[in-house]
């Protein structure tokens, strides 16, 4: 038999799997994929079976995670029927049932769980059902007879939907668990006893603080036995007590397992190079929270099988995404997001009666977790946001109670866009020491090329980078010649550096020691950069600072632009000159065996490499505009080619009015769609996590631009003019500008700083408890009034999009 092989082989026939081979074939993976399953029917929506297709409202083909054409249209192979028995990664090896074995590039392990076994005498009799597969809903299906009676054993998510499904097919229901409560992962009494009381309503009897003991019967159950000594007649009995992960072939593989679990990192990769696992097989470890979980959600299974292929590409991305998880129990249901265990106080909002209810889980002041029913999907966005960025929200604490109140009003996280320019950074310096001065500080900052140097100070001196800043441009400054005129100490401070260099920046390839044997490929060598950052910079303490830093940069042999993310890789001085290596001027610098150019080639504003890497939403953002959009017909070929750098590295951030109509006529016409179907039938589909990240629109992100302005007679050699007199220029004029900037939106009445925002919040209040506001001006008029500032001072210029009424703050770390 012919070995098969494969580049990309997914193990295991779920969602993730399923998603994964979706994810590689659309970031472009060119090789051959292949999706094992245990299962003789293709990947298919697991939650439906307790649901849908259990009480016959869906079909076989309606759980289908995609047609059955779909794999052989993107050439995906699928191998059904088919168990895996062992893995050896030193080959490269998965040995299946059958004998064969198949040959992997990259192996994802999304095997899943397995139910837990019932260990009590007679167990193993026929009607002892478990709910994991489709063909155990199948034989669920066929046994399910209107007024047979089924006893389920627990009275978790699972275990209640089951519940309410054979309810509705006319079946009478007990439950029993070994618990004090349904429904305990919510870690609510009253939402556990609301939902006790609906299922009770509904016809189901409820027994808690007992378990079986023994199930009755001959060769078919007839009743069990409890440990309190009841005997419960039934036709079924229903096992939902847990799982166990499927993991049982890894035995031997060297691969890495906790408590049976595959172990994975932030990045879901195993301790085995090539070795990714997802879903609800895996235990990683989860950067919100901070810690390692296990969880055995759909919305986990789809998001992790996704940024697994995109690993498995090599994109070096992490899963920090918060947990959804959504049940149904009949006409009702609800959404729970993060983790609620550990939470020391409680905020609800709205009332379960009413069937609008959220439920917010504190700690420390920051959201850990939100059970939400029948609550708008906006919300539930804002609340992800809220607790994704683990946001301190003591100061709406009174307010979060109140279902009218908008949480998009609460501050989210601070964004600082630095772009490329060589010396022109310097103005990026004097905006820093300014922004700091109003106390707002960035917790992203996002550069390239000179950009990427001042952010890594930013990030390596949180809430005090001025002066590091400030220090480091001092060690960059050549001390002009003390000539008569401007220009000419322009033309000979230009000449110098050209010839010479800037002796902690960079050094012509042309002065001793020469290097005639090596080819060059830029004029000059950056490596004294690579000493004077590592002074201003502690490398490895980045992934532990409140700051985050993304930095662009161009792989040379792909063309493509890439992130490094101090959150992600371990960054050195290399990482950050790579973003900054322009050529011809400079070399690419390497970093783990792959060359990169200068980011600013492809993008020089990486507003989204942000959005990105840190979600779509919720941000004020700063950006730094070093070139000029818009400029005089040059006069000459110096003029010329100045203008062509402007061209190529001004500011392309842009708000996609386009897009953003098109995402709105979606929006639009879905709601017409829901609008038009059952009131219980848009609730569930409303709730449903993916209609939820689609629908809600979440915080909308706020765009503060501050613009350099171009200075009369400006010289060609403004990016590479290091003199201690351009240098002092730039920083004043960076600084003047902020001020400028901010005081202008603080008097137009709209986002401006904390100390200004805090003192128009306090007088909305007032004027509202007197029945009274004068800020209560249309966008469109705020609008206007910022066009105005605009044109009457033509050195700032002020984007919103659309407009918030409080400025971000600092999110808690």
């Amino acid at each position: 038999m012919a070995r098969e092989a494969f580049d990309f082989l997914l193990l295991g026939g779920g969602l993730a799997s399923a998603t994964a081979a979706e994810t590689l074939r659309r970031e472009g993976a060119v090789g051959t994929i292949g999706i094992l399953s245990a299962e003789e029917f293709p990947p298919y929506h697991r939650p439906r079976l307790s649901k849908q297709y259990l009480v016959g409202t869906s079909s076989d083909v309606d759980i289908l995670v995609h047609p059955v054409d779909y794999y052989r249209q993107h050439n995906i192979k699928l191998i059904l029927g088919m168990d895996v028995v062992g893995v050896d990664p030193s080959a490269k090896t998965v040995r299946t049932s059958d004998g064969s074995e198949i040959e992997y590039g990259k192996l994802l392990i999304a095997t899943g769980a397995s139910p837990r076994r019932l260990g009590v005498p007679g167990a193993d009799k026929a009607g002892v059902c478990y709910l994991r597969r489709k063909s155990e809903c199948d034989a669920v299906r066929e046994m399910a007879k209107p007024g047979r009676k089924a006893v389920i054993l627990g009275t978790s998510f699972l275990g209640m939907e089951i519940a309410l499904s054979l309810l509705e097919l006319g079946l009478e229901v007990t439950m029993l668990d070994v618990g004090e409560r349904v429904l305990p992962h919510v870690e609510s009494e009253p939402i556990s006893a609301f939902f006790q009381r609906h299922a009770e309503s509904k016809g189901a009897t409820v027994l808690l603080g007992d378990t079986v003991s023994e199930v009755l019967g001959d060769d078919h159950v007839t009743g069990v036995r409890t440990v309190a000594g009841i005997e419960l007649a039934c036709d079924i009995v229903l096992v939902s007590i847990g799982v166990e992960p499927a993991t049982h072939f890894l035995d031997d593989s060297g691969i890495v397992l906790d408590d049976g679990f595959v172990a994975v990192d932030d990045r879901l990769r195993s301790n085995v190079p090539d070795v990714f696992a997802a879903g609800d097989v895996t235990r990683f470890y989860d950067p919100v929270f901070r810690c390692r979980r296990h969880i055995e959600h759909w919305d986990n299974a789809v998001r992790q099988g996704r940024l697994a292929a995109r690993n498995m590409l090599g994109q070096r991305r992490r899963y920090d995404e918060v947990s959804y998880f959504f049940c149904e129990m009949g006409e009702l249901g609800f959404d729970m997001l993060g983790i609620p265990e550990g939470a020391s106080e409680w905020v609800s909002r709205g009332k379960l009666e009413d069937g609008s209810y959220t439920l917010f889980y504190l700690r420390d002041e920051v959201p850990r977790a939100i059970f939400s029913m029948g609550r708008p999907p906006g919300e539930i966005r804002v609340a992800e946001g809220l607790i994704r960025y683990r946001v301190n929200i003591e100061h709406y604490k009174e307010r979060l109670g109140d279902p009218a109140y908008l949480l998009d009003k609460i501050p989210m996280q601070n964004v600082l866009i630095l772009q490329g320019g060589g010396a022109l950074g310097a103005f990026e310096c004097g905006v820093i020491r300014a922004l700091e001065e109003e106390n707002v500080y960035p917790d992203i900052v996002a550069g390239v090329s000179i950009g990427a140097l001042n952010g890594a100070i930013v990030a390596g001196n949180p809430r005090h980078a001025s002066k590091a800043l400030h220090a480091f441009w001092n060690d960059l400054t050549v001390v002009a010649p003390p000539l008569p005129f401007e220009e000419m100490r322009r033309a000979a401070v230009a000449g110098q550096i050209l010839t010479f260099g800037v002796p902690k920046f960079f050094k012509p390839r042309w002065m001793p020691p020469f290097d005639l044997l090596t080819p060059w490929t830029g004029y000059y060598d950056t490596s004294p950069m690579r000493k004077l950052i590592a002074d201003y910079v502690d490398f490895p303490s980045l992934k532990n600072s409140p700051v985050r830093l993304l930095v662009g940069a161009v792989n040379v042999t792909t063309a493509q632009m890439e992130v490094f993310d101090s959150y992600v890789d371990d960054l050195t001085p290399d990482h950050i000159l790579a973003s900054g290596s322009l050529p011809p001027g400079f070399s690419w610098t390497m970093v783990n065996g792959t060359p990169y150019w200068d980011g600013g080639i492809v993008s020089n504003s990486p507003l989204d490499l942000v959005l990105d890497r840190c979600g779509p939403d919720g941000k004020q953002v700063y950006i730094v505009d070093l070139f000029e959009g818009e400029a005089p017909l040059p006069g000459n070929m110096i003029e010329v080619l100045a203008r062509r750098d402007e061209v190529l590295y001004s500011e392309r951030v842009r708000s996609d009015l386009r897009t953003r109509e098109m995402m709105d006529a979606y929006r639009s016409m879905i709601n017409v769609i829901v609008s038009g179907i059952s009131p219980v039938d848009r609730a569930k589909i409303m709730r449903h996590p993916r209609y939820i990240q689609l629908m809600g629109d979440g915080f909308a992100n706020e765009i503060t631009r501050f613009q350099r302005p171009r200075r009369p007679g400006e010289a060609s050699s403004r990016d590479y003019d290091f003199s201690d007199e351009s240098i002092r220029y730039l920083q004043d004029e960076g600084y003047a500008l902020v001020k400028r900037t901010l005081a202008q939106t603080s008097k137009a009445g709209v986002t401006a700083t904390p100390k200004a925002s805090a003192a128009l919040e306090q007088i909305k209040d007032a004027e509202a408890a007197a029945g009274t506001s004068s800020t209560g001006k249309s966008h469109s008029g705020a609008d206007a009034i910022l066009q105005g500032l605009a044109q009457a001072d033509a050195q700032a210029a002020v984007a919103r999009t659309p407009p918030r009424k409080k400025p971000s703050r600092k999110a808690t770390s």
